[in-house]
């Protein structure tokens, strides 16, 4: 990727984005897809869960009653030095929920959630027992042990949790207006800044530097997004303070050295360091997030755009190597599209080439970790050996069982975006999902099986619309030369449609020619078989079902069907 911006576009709050995007309140999924259905049981999951058990923990840690609440599990039980993670993101998950609905009965649980946290913390300072503002499952010796360089499983991971913490707040005081949260995050970001500034430079890269015990998730983010309501310089400045040199400096020279490192330790990091840029304008900061969007989509993902094996990067192009059970965290791949769509608001010459990686992940693997009924499980791993089958988190609460609360939701407000100003503005439909935007476009846009994607606008268009055609299609639509068709302005009731070819398609594997996968539209194809050899599917041979299920192929001997439709069968994804 190339950007030809050296000198970006500045305001008194920082770098303008060239693409912006509706809020997500204005967006609704549309039932006749796999988002909506996913989405949908995710909803009846959110709503079942009780408030007092997600503060359970914090009330015990800052001394305050507990009462009957039924404790927390697995990671976020009493035991587990990582509690309090799953709370912030499920703190994250009703906040996006109700902007995705409107339904009040998430609000309401946010409203809840965020006032025991405030009881928490003000309990906590009141003990004497914590430097003011703190707040946490725990108290602050975990915080304390870091700082000694205490590796993990001795602590784990504090400054993560307090992400999770953070953002869920933050998420509730964006996207469901609950101001309260934003009266917690001014002192917590505070207590971030006084703990982390009497620290020498070296000594913090030290911190960061160290396995999972220093994993920090995006606390750079949170604090410049934290920083945009408070205005507060400290905040940014501590923002800046979660310099991770060893990854930011081998991206800064474009240095591949990912190699063993925590997939989803880095990511994260990375994505604030796009934050830090968009309030700073310091160029360093973006080219190390280019650069390494561009290292990890081409030399360390697998063909469902996930990356990692047992949460590890592993060498450059050798994920043929690693078709293990431990491949591809869902955490890793949410995170990997957040930076993606940031990158979007600052790279408008490459917006498709983002786009198509963002579109394939989306499809190929966010919502294949989805289980499908109400349960909130979600895949930790991706399996991609031969003869896998998905394991559904339920009951640990672990990092991608939380990340599975938001993963529903904040793909949403990438579906469209707005370019350039008066006669030139430009609404965008990126993404081929079933979904209304209900601004002055008022638009529908419908993707069925058969390939037909429809746009159609329900008031006359103040902008340009622009459609953009899938990779997998874009052969057969000379007329997108950058990815779009260009279509002017819609009168209300008009509408334009493309005939997308759901093609079955034979797809080498980039980095070993011996291995290949099937693909259909958008969709990687699972053959449906539990046998741990690898197989080969006769693709001359492959017949469609179109009397039963489309996407679903046979040569007689094998079954083979869109990944998205694999519950808890046996697959194979990967060929040779």
């Amino acid at each position: 990727m190339e950007n030809k911006s050296e000198n970006p576009r500045m305001s008194s709050t920082g770098v303008l984005p060239e693409r912006t995007h509706p809020p997500l309140r204005n967006i609704r999924l549309l039932p006749g897809s796999p988002f909506y259905d996913r989405q949908k049981d995710m909803l009846e999951f959110l709503a079942d869960q009780d408030t007092d058990s997600m503060l359970c923990n914090f009330r015990k840690a800052a001394g305050l009653p507990a009462g009957t609440a039924k404790p927390m599990t697995g990671w976020d039980s009493w035991e587990c030095k990582l509690r309090g993670h799953t709370t912030g993101h499920y703190l994250s998950g009703i906040s996006l929920a109700y902007a995705a609905t409107g339904d009040e009965v998430f609000r309401d649980k946010a409203s809840a959630i965020v006032e025991g946290l405030s009881e928490c913390q003000k309990a906590f300072t009141a003990s004497g027992k914590v430097h003011p503002g703190f707040l946490s499952a725990y108290d602050e010796e975990q915080f304390d042990l870091l700082e000694e360089l205490t590796p993990y499983p001795g602590i784990w991971a504090p400054y993560y949790t307090l992400d999770k913490i953070m953002t869920g707040l933050l998420d509730s005081y964006k996207l469901a207006g609950i101001t309260q949260a934003a009266e917690i995050l001014d002192p917590l970001g505070d207590w971030i800044y006084e703990r982390l500034s009497r620290l020498s430079h070296e000594q913090r890269a030290r911190m960061w530097d160290t396995y999972i015990a220093g994993e920090y998730g995006a606390m750079n983010s949170t604090l410049v997004r934290l920083y945009r309501i408070s205005g507060k310089k400290e905040h940014l400045e501590a923002a800046r303070m979660f310099e991770n040199a060893r990854l930011f400096d081998q991206m800064r020279g474009n240095r591949d050295e990912l190699d063993s490192m925590h997939a989803n330790q880095h990511i994260p990091q990375v994505t604030g360091a796009m934050e830090i840029y968009a309030v700073t304008g310091d160029r360093g900061y973006f080219d190390l997030a280019r650069n390494f969007f561009r290292t990890v989509t081409e030399h360390h993902c697998y063909c469902i755009g996930g990356t990692g094996e047992e949460e590890r990067f592993r060498a450059a192009d050798s994920e043929c190597g690693f078709l293990t059970e431990k491949t591809a965290e869902s955490c890793a791949s949410l995170n990997m599209l957040r930076l993606t769509s940031k990158l979007m608001e600052y790279e408008p010459a490459v917006r498709c080439d983002l786009m198509d990686y963002y579109e394939h992940t989306l499809f190929n693997h966010i919502l294949m970790s989805c289980s499908h009924c109400a349960d909130g499980g979600t895949t930790y791993f991706m399996p991609l050996a031969p003869g896998s089958c998905k394991h559904y988190e339920t009951e640990e609460n672990s990092c991608c069982h939380g990340t599975g609360m938001e993963s529903r939701f904040r793909f949403m407000k990438d579906i469209f975006s707005y370019e350039g100003s008066g006669n030139e503005a430009v609404v965008r439909v990126n993404l081929p999902v079933s979904s209304f935007v209900d601004d002055e476009e008022k638009l529908t846009v419908s993707f069925t099986e058969n390939g037909r994607l429809e746009v159609k606008a329900g008031a006359d268009m103040k902008k340009k619309l622009a459609v953009r055609i899938p990779a997998w299609a874009r052969e057969d639509f000379p007329e997108a030369a950058d990815g779009y068709v260009y279509c002017g302005r819609l009168k209300e009731g008009e509408s334009v449609a493309f005939d997308l070819p759901m093609k079955l398609r034979r797809i080498p594997a980039a980095s070993d020619s011996r291995y290949y996968n099937l693909a259909w539209g958008p969709y990687l194809l699972a053959a449906l078989s539990d046998d741990t050899d690898f197989i080969h599917p006769d693709v001359s041979e492959l017949t469609e079902n179109t009397d039963t299920d489309m996407g679903s192929f046979t040569d007689g001997r094998i079954c083979c069907v869109p990944l998205y439709r694999v519950d808890r069968e046996h697959y194979h994804i990967y060929y040779r």
